[in-house]
């Protein structure tokens, strides 16, 4: 074997690649070390920079915490000035107007969005005094995480990480707790427990300094010595004003704390920053100068490269092939002696590429054997037709598919259409010669859909066809199963939206839209389970369905898990009777009768789907709201729903400026008359609007989350009024405030408990009224504090009992005392259902629960209660809703007994 030609390479060539081989590896290493130590140095400049935006942050946190402090202050000591105020919210506003555009980097967009409208309101938010409306959770988070970025980029020790979690803390538990402070009377406990809090902080970043002498400067020693001294304001007897300076000075203390630590953090970030510019600088010179000593060794080689080729050119001119070669004329070893070599052996490769030849025409003749063979084998059914349509040749596939048919025998297995097909394809592919793709069907046992293919094939002045079918009946199954789980819904079977709207886009709209909600369906699902709700979904669309097949053209679907669409073409709101009666009001669900109660919301169809479902929904929403079985939409909803839009405005404004007040309904004892108690009922009369009803501003404060302002605030009034009985010949009297199971809020439970710290009388006066209990055991939270608002010796009464599905099941759960039994079987549509009256009087009477019936209107309504064992009673037969004052008059004009 001959020596191999690299090692001809003479040893100018080989330096020449290696000095480019190592230019190529200094530059990459050179520019990449530079370059990391600028991301470095980058890195640095952006964590200084999230710490200047934190000290803005920080500051403008601080000063809002000191503002709102002073302003309470002023506000209990009753001080007619806000010179203390004034001076935090300025600096709180300067430290804003530097944040207003520093949120691009170091915070997510939650926290960006949070921020920019945090920043932009702030001027509002501190007029309006929202101190609520602070996102401090956000702010501090983001503090903490710049600051804890800027302690690990200088690698200093976890004592600092604990003495900067520590004076966060401090901050933290004052901001919190600031209510201690103020409060009035003084929370003994409370205020205990903030200060032991505080100082127990300020003892922990005595220790940290005290064992970490380097942490120690002046800021972090004195909110050390001002948290420690914080121990004597947890004596009672401590003025407000000392409280309030404490807290203040122990707040700046570790506002400038923390102030210090973010300074020495940056003080270390710039010098780092200025090392590893140093370091970016010294890597791209000492990368320049290795660069160009390399370029200077490249250079000289490529002249010495330059003479070799000048000596290579004259012997080129030189060369003689019947002739040796002249050693003298040119030396024996230089850098292109390979080159004249290959010149000897290019006969050599002239041979070798014949040999090739011979080689490859050999490949051709497998080729054309293993094509062969894949005609054979493959799982596609190929057959090769001549021009006359006679079948020449078949493989086994197609043996399989159609035995030894011909092409006529095989076109009348083809259905009528599929025979149209394919005898165009014949057609097409003869005249144009191109090929035709097209899927027709089999007949046979089981349909079966064929791709069949047609190519022409040119040999010679001969044209003959490849016919190429592959089954496709497996693809085209997947696809119809697909296309189901897209339109339809798999429990019912019915369109789903997503069909409903292609199905829609079909046809010309011309009719009635409605949207059924299923009001049964989630309670089902909470008492058995999801497949039983679904049974009663499946039922009545069978029901609707059948009903349905008088009306030659509509579209029934399944909008949501509780809610079907219809659309029937030609209704309109005259045909509202027709359209009700399509829905039935029972049916069977495993033998079994299940009542089945529905809302409707309707419309008459517009031309698009969207605008439809719109109105349909709203009118649906207002179904639901209004607690009607049906609504068609119209102009009247609209402006119900504008006036709803303007109620919701206006309703915050009426709770913050006392426009709401109360008036009380009187409860009498109906075997002797005597005025027992009274329902607190709230009323709101708009400068503009006028008298508003009472269930539609509490329907829209509960759904804009405004209930629990309105509940406290009438809560506020009633035991104001309590108060304000005490001590006079209305003491007896109890109030009965109405509370939504849906909201018992912690708040609520916290108020009602301090209450009784100041009015140890009130359990035995205020009566918790619950509302919306029909699915109060869906509530685990809610359970739980009415238990504690039970525990606390208040009276739990439950309002329309008999109307929800869930009303005996919470008496067995709750420590009920009355039950309020609902107008309807007073003097409502069941009045004369005295068994029912009869079954909750004995009820009560077993459990020893009092029995209160609402809506008692006439002497007839009353002497049924009295018949039947009931109680108290309420109504317009003894009175309506009073005001206070007339209340009063009232009572005295009639007297406790009667």
């Amino acid at each position: 074997m001959g020596q191999p030609r690299f090692a001809k390479i003479p040893y100018r060539t080989y330096t020449m690649v290696l000095a480019i081989a190592c230019l190529i590896g200094v530059l990459l290493f050179g520019l990449g070390t530079s370059f990391y130590w600028h991301e470095k140095q980058e890195a640095i400049d952006q964590t200084i920079t999230n710490l200047n935006q934190a000290a803005d942050l920080a500051g403008v946190e601080a000063y809002v915490s000191l503002f709102e402090a002073a302003t309470r202050y002023e506000e209990q000591s009753n001080q007619t000035t806000s010179f203390l105020s004034t001076p935090y919210k300025e600096r709180a506003l300067q430290y804003n107007e530097r944040l207003l555009n520093d949120f691009e980097d170091g915070v997510n967009e939650r926290e960006r969005e949070t921020l920019q409208t945090f920043s932009n309101e702030l001027n509002q938010i501190l007029e309006a005094e929202k101190f609520e409306a602070v996102p401090t959770d956000v702010i501090s988070s983001i503090n903490r995480r710049w600051l804890y970025q800027a302690l690990e980029q200088t690698n200093q020790s976890n004592a600092a990480y604990e003495l900067t979690d520590a004076i966060m803390r401090m901050q933290s538990i004052l901001m919190r707790n600031r209510e201690a402070f103020f409060r009035n009377p003084i929370d003994a406990d409370q205020l205990t427990n903030t200060v032991d809090m505080i100082v127990g902080e300020a003892t922990l970043v005595q220790t940290i300094i005290e064992s970490n002498e380097t942490l120690q400067s002046k800021a972090v020693i004195d909110v050390a010595e001002s948290g420690q001294s914080f121990a004597n304001m947890a004596n009672r007897e401590v003025s407000l004003e000392a409280r309030y300076v404490n807290s203040t000075n122990v707040y700046e203390d570790a506002y400038g704390a923390l102030r210090s630590i973010r300074s020495s953090s940056e003080t270390m970030l710039q010098e780092e920053s200025k090392h590893y510019q140093v370091l970016a600088t010294t890597s791209f010179v000492v990368t320049l100068l290795l660069s160009l000593g390399l370029l200077f060794l490249l250079y000289y080689t490529r002249n010495r490269y330059n003479h070799d080729l000048a000596h290579l050119k004259a012997r080129a001119l030189a060369i003689d092939p019947s002739l040796e070669p002249v050693e003298a004329m040119f030396p024996k070893t230089h850098d292109f002696r390979g080159i004249e070599d290959e010149l000897r052996e290019i006969a050599t490769s002239v041979h070798s590429t014949v040999h090739e030849l011979e080689n490859r025409s050999q490949d051709l003749v497998r080729y054309h054997e293993r094509w062969s063979s894949l005609f054979s084998e493959t799982g596609l059914a190929i057959a090769l037709m001549d021009d006359s349509y006679n079948l020449i040749e078949r493989n086994e596939m197609f043996r399989q598919f159609f035995g030894d048919r011909n092409l006529y025998e095989i076109n009348q297995l083809f259905t009528e259409t599929g025979r149209r097909l394919f005898e165009q394809a014949l057609e097409g592919v003869t005249e144009h010669g191109t090929s035709a793709q097209f899927i027709i069907h089999l007949k046979g046992e089981h349909l079966r859909y064929l791709n069949v293919k047609l190519t022409p094939l040119k040999r010679e002045e001969k044209l003959t066809y490849y016919l190429i079918v592959e089954d496709e009946t497996d693809r085209v199954e997947r696809e119809r199963k697909v296309d189901r789980l897209v339109r339809f819904d798999l429990a019912t079977n019915l369109y789903n939206e997503y069909g409903f709207i292609r199905k829609w886009e079909k046809q010309e709209i011309d009719g009635a839209f409605v949207l059924i909600r299923i009001h049964d369906y989630h309670h089902l699902v909470d008492w058995y389970d999801p497949a039983y709700a679904d049974l009663l979904m499946i039922e009545f669309a069978r029901a609707v369905e059948s009903r349905l097949s008088k009306y030659a053209q509509h579209l029934f679907g399944r909008y949501r898990d509780d809610t079907f669409m219809l659309y029937v073409k030609g209704f309109s709101y005259e045909d509202e009777h027709e359209l009700l009666e399509l829905f039935p009001t029972e049916v069977t669900i495993n033998h079994k009768r299940q009542n089945v109660h529905i809302q409707i919301g309707a419309t008459e169809t517009e031309s698009t789907y969207n605008d439809c479902l719109f109105k349909a929904m709203k009118a649906l929403q207002h179904a639901k709201e209004t607690r009607t079985p049906s609504v068609w939409y119209d102009s009247e909803i609209l402006a119900q729903m504008q006036l709803a839009a303007l109620i919701e405005q206006a309703l915050p404004d009426a709770i913050r400026k006392g426009e709401l007040t109360v008036a009380y309904q009187p409860q009498v004892e109906l075997k002797t008359g005597r005025v027992v108690g009274a329902e607190v009922l709230a009323r709101w009369t708009h400068p503009d609007i006028g008298v508003i009803p009472p269930n539609e501003f509490i329907r829209i404060a509960e759904r804009s989350d405004q209930i629990l302002w309105l509940s406290h605030n009438i809560l506020d009034q009633t035991i104001a009024q309590l108060v304000a009985w005490q001590g006079t010949s209305f003491e007896d009297i109890s109030l009965s405030f109405n509370l939504s199971a849906h909201s018992v809020d912690p708040s609520i439970v916290a108020k009602l408990r301090d209450s009784i710290e100041v009015y140890p009388w009130l359990p035995d006066r205020l009566k918790i009224e619950l509302t919306e209990s029909s699915d109060i055991m869906s509530y685990a939270s809610e359970l739980e504090r009415l238990e504690d608002i039970s525990d606390l010796g208040y009276c739990l009464s439950i309002d329309d009992f008999g109307t929800g599905y869930a009303s005996f099941e919470a008496i067995w759960h709750l420590p009920i005392q009355e039950v309020k039994i609902d107008r309807m079987y007073v003097s409502g549509k069941a009045k004369e259902s005295t068994s029912f009256l009869r079954a909750v009087s004995r009820f009560a009477n077993e459990q020893q629960l009092t029995a209160l019936a609402e809506g008692i209107e006439t002497e007839s309504d009353l002497s049924r209660m009295l018949r039947e064992g009931v109680e108290l009673g309420q109504g317009f037969y003894f009175s309506p809703a009073l005001d206070a004052a007339s209340f009063e008059s009232w009572v005295n004009k009639k007297g406790h007994s009667h």
